[in-house]
């Protein structure tokens, strides 16, 4: 059971048994099983009749809602009854050491994650990265040594800019840009498939979270601001780099996006929807990678590793472990 996309504008989703019909100008597109996908991904003003979203609430699945690159909202099921554990995720995040403990453990795994990232580039391309990675070790001294979550914050951002200094090299294909990290609005093509990427990531973490029992608003490193998926942020960090910089990275140096792929409209860059469904199909086969758990002594998909990751959280939440254990590559 995964996820389905569906990418086509303007379609018109109806439910009929144990199934969904998808239209487009009266003509049948798709017909797909409710029960083969544990979340629906919508792109770009499409609509879903009434009883069609009825139905994946009453089956528990999600839907979320995309526009142009970035995710805008979702359609929850059935949530996660547990009480006690949404209690102390709350007494959690007030406590300032508590939040401190996991924010840091994320944030070094982060960093040490990136860190071993750019060395295997470094020795695969024979690359001169070591600016960035040496930043990335006294990064994760410093990191250790914070002693507030606002340094830690600090640490992070300085952290993140050495890294993002060291991305052009990386992307061998010259025909696309990057000076540097820009959210909204994307100031380059590199930086659209960076803000969609990081946006289907964190719909997958978020999804993951409420599977566990977890509020995904309810963060550490990132504080609570109204709308902000403050948790789903914080356990992001752990994939960044290795799930979706690394896919995109792919794409553009083996050829399978172009810089023609992407327009820029109204002072930002946007992926086409063609292109999209592109970089959709290769998310959903990333999530499928396996990678091994160093702790679990497992080997698993990324897609169980963000749930596993999840789980580890909120058993350390329920101080069911002595510590939260966040995910490393070897």
């Amino acid at each position: 059971m995964g996820t389905f996309y569906l990418t086509e504008p303007y379609c018109f989703i109806r439910k009929e048994s144990e199934r969904l019909k998808i239209y487009k100008d009266k003509k049948l597109l798709k017909e797909v099983r409710v029960n083969d996908f544990l979340r629906f991904y919508i792109h770009d003003s499409s609509t879903l009749t009434t009883d069609a979203l009825m139905m994946l609430a009453e089956k528990g699945i999600d839907v979320v809602y995309f526009s142009h690159n970035q995710m805008v909202g979702r359609f929850i099921g059935k949530e996660n009854k547990n009480v006690r554990l949404r209690i102390a995720q709350v007494e959690s995040h007030l406590s300032e050491e508590k939040s401190l403990l996991i924010a840091r453990n994320m944030i070094l795994a982060k960093l040490k994650n990136t860190r071993t990232n750019l060395q295997r580039f470094s020795r695969r391309h024979d690359l001169d990265l070591q600016h960035s990675i040496l930043a990335l070790k006294h990064a994760m001294k410093s990191a250790m040594e914070a002693d507030h979550l606002e340094q830690l914050r600090g640490i992070e951002g300085v952290a993140a800019k050495a890294y993002f200094s060291s991305f052009p090299s990386l992307i061998l294909k010259k025909e696309f840009t990057f000076n540097y990290r820009s959210r909204r609005p994307a100031k380059d093509e590199v930086n659209a498939l960076l803000n969609y990427g990081y946006a289907l990531l964190r719909a997958e973490i978020t999804s993951a979270l409420q599977a566990a029992g977890l509020d995904p608003y309810i963060g550490f490193l990132h504080r609570e601001r109204y709308g902000r998926e403050s948790l789903s942020l914080d356990l992001m960090e752990e994939f960044r780099s290795i799930f979706v910089d690394n896919l995109i990275i792919k794409m553009i140096n083996k050829g399978m996006i172009k810089s023609a792929d992407i327009d820029h409209v109204q002072g930002e860059f946007r992926i086409r929807g063609s292109a999209r469904k592109r970089f959709i199909e290769l998310f959903d086969q990333k999530r499928k990678d396996e990678v091994t758990h160093e702790l679990l002594q497992k080997k698993m998909s990324y897609r169980e590793v963000f749930h596993r990751q999840a789980i580890l959280l909120a058993k350390f939440i329920k101080s069911e472990m002595d510590d939260y254990y966040p995910f490393l590559i070897k």
